[in-house]
């Protein structure tokens, strides 16, 4: 049992009839994880030598306690910071909190191993040996900081400043890649600057622009909203080990209401293990699934006649369009291996649901057909009502605001000569490797791109290549390796601002209540910092260092939906959060977005949907010409990855992904490659890699709920939990290959080979492995190969969302 390995991953109050755990004394109506608190589980730790690190006493009671949000994962869980003597000493759930009411994942405690930790960066290094040689000497940050500024102006005079890229990943936060990084890029002059939503849910805040005309989620985790659906629904969504709270909160409504939940995934996750139904799909056939479940619906009249009729724009034209194209429930069951009758009872059970919510998650995103699939899936629940309702919607994680990347003065905005490359760090590599079509040879980034982009060589060719390489870091790992400069930066409570976004709306809010070790400074200080070389200081003022100034008086002012979020709302609330959008400071809070009779935000009056018509559009002519510019069709055509086990229709990119054409889908100009669909070929590459052996389809994804990508594999707790690397195999392949359980295994894609250890389990797929994402060979204390040694990040055209998901692979013991 899934949740019964570890404190990570028991949440809720255990019914009655489930509840005695051997050895666990449990308080009567406790909220408490009880493996983490129970005295028996405290005596046995704190008398083990081999467990030392467990037994520092932090049950002595603090002179400080400060409300907060945890910044790991989308749940966003609320806690409050115990100090002691100004030490942070522990970390426990606020149960101030009206929604969690205390509840938090071990994740939460375990960064109390964040904030005190040895392996810390804490001095600026500059490398002194060839690199990827590890040789670098500690320096002071203002020789850092010149020299990074005179190495810039370098590459801007031979290379114009486009040739400088900046890509910053969630744990800068929120105010850091929507607030000051982007400033700096504007005041530069670069459009190349991202962050990791590419690798995550591009593909998903494309559709939603697309169809609702709005990245905002409607709906909200209440009893009364997500809590009253009759009927769950996942796509390739483990909210159990991602979202873990929130999954708490899902099953505890289900036990008092009885409501079914249906699990679609090719392995048997923590998810799937709590479901009703579990259908074991084909890995990338998910769009397959949706469109057959649409087509049932439709040819079965059980749509809703009236919503469609009122609120949607184009069903008709759908409806004709997967009538003509027969994607039937038969044709459906062929692509993606399930039985025709779960197909025409899912199909049945949604329609017939008085709520119905479709979860989706990075097991849709992470594909070539992201934003089509996610389409499919939006329209799925348009057609059955499922939109604007309390208990029924889309959710695809992470929800978030209407951003606005923080503008600067149109006086101060650096002119850009050429597009973006793409919206995509794999499409910076060619400028990297092959200056096409035009060179980029810096990058400043603070993210792990030698472990976590695609095609890891091609990423390892292209770093090393450059002319400069600066990495803010909390930790040593593969890209500071690579680095020419590696700058120590503080994350959290040691910098303070928006924790994370929660997928329902909700901001948190973090003040600075810790120092960060050493000389290490936060990301937004550094920028300001190296502004100041270039004289970008009037804009980027040393005010803003204070991220409480920054957030009143930049951050929230330049996205609609955050202008009534003002610090004293946030703080007047003891759990420290708001849930947007919210246009004036006294204005009440949201719950439910779109429901009949309601005013989207910003909208006129009666203006129920954010789109141009009012209505959620799956067809219009502005749409058609959208992504006619591309090659493809405003209704979703299915289409597969090129590697897969079956000959699936698949993309190719217009003239080998030489022709490039400014993207519609962008705010910025961004240049892309356009594509068609072709159909399917036993003449396909796929079917040249079947040919060599590579006979299993290689699926990625988060790990164990311990851990949250790479930054938890340096909690030693965490690394007690989950520590190695795993690869998911069924028992019949296993034996086809002579492999043992908790062996070695050695997979192999056309881009390279890693090990990992062989977890030999009923629950996945028998022509399916799973090996999950997060490991650097540069870790402390189990080191692994990252899995994007085998994935090749092939492009959704639309949205530059690449695929991680699905590869042809093949096995040998090792």
């Amino acid at each position: 049992d899934h949740f019964l390995q570890g404190p990570a991953t028991l949440y809720l109050d255990r019914k009655p009839a489930a509840g005695a755990l051997v050895g666990v004394d449990r308080l009567a109506g406790s909220r408490s994880p009880a493996l983490l608190t129970d005295s028996v589980t405290r005596r046995r730790l704190r008398g083990s030598d081999a467990l030392a690190p467990y037994r520092r006493d932090n049950t002595a009671p603090p002179d400080d306690v400060k409300p907060g949000g945890c910044h790991i994962c989308f749940n966003a869980c609320t806690v409050k910071f115990h100090l002691r003597d100004g030490e942070l000493v522990n970390i426990l759930g606020n149960e101030e909190d009206p929604m969690f009411q205390g509840r938090i994942c071990a994740k939460s405690q375990m960064t109390l191993q964040l904030y005190r930790n040895p392996a810390r960066l804490t001095r600026p290094l500059k490398r002194v040996g060839a690199r990827g040689s590890g040789r670098f000497a500690v320096i002071e940050w203002e020789q850092a900081l010149d020299e990074i500024a005179e190495r810039l102006r370098t590459v801007r005079a031979a290379h114009g400043s486009e040739a400088l890229a900046i890509h910053m990943g969630t744990r800068t936060g929120v105010l850091n890649i929507m607030g000051y990084t982007p400033m700096f890029a504007q005041l530069w002059g670069t459009p190349n600057v991202l962050t990791t939503e590419p690798f995550c849910d591009a593909g998903k805040v494309v559709a939603l622009e697309l169809t609702l005309g709005s990245t905002n989620l409607g709906n909200i985790y209440t009893e009364c909203d997500i809590g009253s659906a009759q009927l769950f629904v996942y796509f390739g969504d483990n909210q159990a080990e991602t979202r873990p709270v929130n999954f708490g909160l899902v099953n505890d409504w289900r036990l008092r209401s009885g409501a079914r939940m249906v699990v679609i995934d090719p392995r048997l996750s923590a998810t799937a293990s709590k479901a009703d139904h579990w259908l074991a799909i084909r890995p990338g056939t998910d769009m397959a699934l949706a469109l057959g479940l649409i087509h049932e619906i439709f040819a079965t009249r059980s749509h809703d006649q009236a919503f469609c009729e009122r609120w949607v724009m184009g069903w008709e034209r759908w409806r004709n369009f997967i009538a003509a194209q027969g994607y039937s429930a038969e044709w459906a069951a062929g692509v993606t291996d399930l039985a025709l009758q779960d197909i025409r009872s899912l199909a049945a059970d949604i329609a017939a649901a008085d709520g119905c919510m479709l979860f989706a998650s990075r097991g849709i995103n992470q594909h070539s057909n992201s934003v089509q699939t996610n389409r499919v899936l939006m329209f799925l629940a348009a057609i059955t009502g499922n939109w604007g309702r309390k208990g029924g919607g889309y959710f695809n994680v992470a929800g978030e605001p209407d951003w606005v990347a923080v503008p600067v003065p149109e006086a101060r905005r650096a002119p850009i000569e050429r597009p973006a490359l793409g919206r995509s760090p794999v499409s910076w590599l060619d400028g990297m490797s092959h200056a096409r079509p035009y060179p980029i040879r810096a990058l400043i980034t603070g993210n792990n791109p030698a472990a976590q982009w695609p095609d890891a060589a091609a990423v390892r060719r292209a770093l090393t290549g450059l002319d400069l390489l600066v990495h803010f870091e909390l930790f040593r790992n593969e890209t500071s390796a690579l680095a020419d400069y590696v700058l120590p930066a503080a994350t959290g409570i040691e910098k303070g601002g928006i924790s994370r976004l929660a997928e329902d709306r909700r901001i948190v809010w973090n003040d600075k209540i810790a120092e960060p070790p050493g000389q290490a400074r936060s990301d937004h200080w550094i920028w300001i910092e190296l502004g100041k070389r270039f004289g970008y200081d009037d804009v980027l003022k040393d005010d803003y260092k204070d991220p409480a100034v920054f957030w009143d008086e930049v951050f929230r002012r330049a996205t609609p939906d955050l202008h009534g979020v003002t610090l004293r709302r946030l703080k007047a609330v003891p759990h420290r959060w708001v849930r947007t959008p919210v246009a004036h400071e006294d204005d009440a809070e949201p719950g439910t977005l779109y429901l009949e009779g309601s005013t989207a935000f910003g909208c006129g009056a009666g203006q129920r949907f954010p789109t141009p018509s009012g209505k959620l559009e799956f067809w219009s002519e502005a749409l058609e010409a959208k992504f006619g510019s591309l090659g493809l069709s405003a209704l979703p055509q299915f289409y597969g990855e090129v590697q897969q086990r079956i000959d699936l229709p698949c993309l190719q990119l217009a003239g080998d992904g030489a022709g490039l054409t400014l993207s519609p889908f962008f705010r910025n100009r961004a240049a892309v490659t356009s594509a068609r669909i072709v159909p399917a070929s036993a003449a396909s590459a796929g079917a040249r890699l079947r040919a060599q052996g590579f006979d299993t389809e290689l699926v990625t994804g988060r790990p164990a709920a311990p851990h949250f990508h790479s930054w938890t594999h340096y909690f030693w707790q965490a690394q007690e939990m989950w520590p190695d690397l795993y690869c998911q195999i069924h028992p019949d392949k296993a034996r086809a290959i002579g492999l043992n359980d908790g062996q070695n295994v050695r997979i192999e894609t056309a881009r390279g080979a890693i090990l990992a250890r062989a977890w030999i389990t009923a629950g996945i797929r028998p022509d399916a492995v799973y090996v999950p994402i997060g490991w650097d060979r540069m870790q402390p204390f189990n080191p692994w190969p990252s899995v994007n040694v085998l994935t090749e990040g092939a492009l959704d055209p639309i949205s530059h969302q690449s695929n991680l998901k699905l590869h042809l692979c093949r096995l040998s013991a090792a």
